[in-house]
């Protein structure tokens, strides 16, 4: 599981922009452990990585090392 903040460190987006993809639904959409405290199954999060074409920028850090 990964909070926002690993998130932001796999995948090279500002917070701002990752909550507007989540809200797009153009980036896999948070589990909550409670009312404020998103999180993110670091297996949904590389599945939506290798899925951007290769030359993406986004692709630059992997999920996993959590």
């Amino acid at each position: 599981m990964l909070t926002i903040d690993q998130v932001l460190q796999i995948v090279p987006l500002g917070r701002s922009t990752l909550k507007r993809k989540v809200r797009l639904q153009t980036f896999p959409q948070p589990h909550y452990l409670s009312a404020n405290k998103p999180i993110w199954y670091d297996d949904e999060v590389r599945e939506w990585q290798d899925a951007l074409p290769n030359k993406s920028p986004r692709k630059r850090g992997k999920a996993g090392k959590n």
